[in-house]
């Protein structure tokens, strides 16, 4: 019975292997959606611009394309940028161009979107860095008044309001807020810190104090009248240096080139923006106010305060602050420029450093 069956078993087993063979080296048909079929791959490629190439605010950013298929293929090309500027071309797209005007100088980022006639989409990104356009003003400044300044104090924070000075001190073990009378320099009121903390800048808002830290990420609301604590809160950026607020937003400095605007409720992160002047970015932005639509922050170890225009991220202006440092203290990390504070009503400034002598009201020319 087994001799009977042999020969068809062999042939019922060359027939599975001629099917498997056949399976196995089948061929696509080639058909019309020639389209489709590319679109498992990259249909088209930025030539240019590469890498995060530098141009000046205001430029037209020409985007060249290697298009890997006939043109005559493409129904349109559109430009996205984070300016909320978008452009659609219909032809010529060996000619695009993306518009900066209407961006924030620094980093940015815009989307060229390839529409096909079979209505395939295809997107690419790029990446610039725009300096500012504007070379910034020097500002100056008429003396108004010296004042004496407790030399101890680590000044990271200064706040003028309702004829009171609020000052936020640093350092670890020494870390306050305080309420100080300007003319005698004396401490009127305070609130210590508990040693682990380093404190950093402060903000008024909505008849509180905000006081950040330096690297636990926490923070401090007080009343603006008895600098009774009111709560904490965390925020995510790693260090906190200088605080502002606009009357509706905060916004909070790193020690980088970087703003953070942060709503006060929560502290949750809304918005961000870098600043440039005409050379590059301005980094080691420390204490800051915020005056007319303006962040004016100082430069950590330098002699001199930036004025920033908060739209843009661009540096509008500097004040040269050289004349007034202490004798004794240039070339001092530990007593370096940091404070500045705003007095609405008569649109002077009141400037310190860490561990000066002096607190000093300035009136700046021309008026911001």
């Amino acid at each position: 019975m087994l001799i009977l069956f042999r020969p068809i078993r062999i042939i019922i087993l060359m027939i599975a292997v001629i099917l498997s063979f056949a399976c196995c080296h089948k061929t696509t048909p080639k058909t019309s959606g020639t389209l489709q079929e590319s679109a498992q791959t990259t249909i088209a490629r930025i030539i240019s611009p590469e890498g995060e190439q530098v141009y000046t605010w205001g430029d037209s950013v020409k985007i060249v394309m290697d298009f890997e298929i006939l043109t005559e293929a493409i129904d349109s090309v559109q430009i996205v940028g984070n300016n909320n500027f978008s452009e659609t071309y219909l032809d010529h797209f060996e000619s695009l161009y993306w518009h900066t005007v209407g961006c924030r100088v620094g980093r940015n980022t815009a989307r060229v979107k390839i529409y096909f006639n079979d209505s395939f989409v295809e997107s690419h990104t790029f990446n610039i860095i725009l300096f500012s356009d504007i070379v910034p003003e020097n500002y100056s400044y008429n003396l108004i008044g010296t004042y004496p300044h407790d030399q101890d104090a680590y000044t990271q924070g200064l706040l003028y309001h309702e004829g009171l000075l609020y000052e936020s001190t640093g350092l670890e073990g020494k870390s306050s807020l305080r309420i100080v009378d300007i003319s005698t320099g004396k401490t009127k009121k305070i609130s210590n810190l508990k040693p682990e903390f380093f404190a950093e800048g402060i903000a008024a808002f909505n008849d509180q104090i905000y006081q950040i830290t330096y690297r636990s990420k926490v923070g401090f609301i007080y009343n603006i009248n008895t600098l009774e604590l009111i709560r904490s809160f965390s925020y995510r950026i790693n260090e906190g240096w200088g605080l502002a607020s606009d009357g509706e937003k905060l916004i909070m400095s790193d020690g980088s080139e970087h703003l953070y605007i942060l709503e006060p409720e929560f502290f949750t992160q809304i918005d961000q923006i870098e600043v440039f002047d005409h050379q590059g970015r301005v980094s080691l932005l420390n204490e800051m106010e915020f005056i007319n639509d303006k962040i004016l922050a100082n430069v950590y170890g330098e002699t001199y305060i930036v004025i920033i225009d908060l739209k843009t991220g661009k540096v509008t202006g500097k004040l040269d602050l050289d004349k007034l440092i202490p004798e004794g203290t240039k070339g001092d990390m530990n007593k370096v420029l940091n404070g500045i504070a705003f007095n609405a009503v008569n649109q002077n400034l009141y400037v310190t450093g860490k561990h000066w002598p002096v607190l000093y009201e300035i009136r700046i020319t021309p008026p911001l």
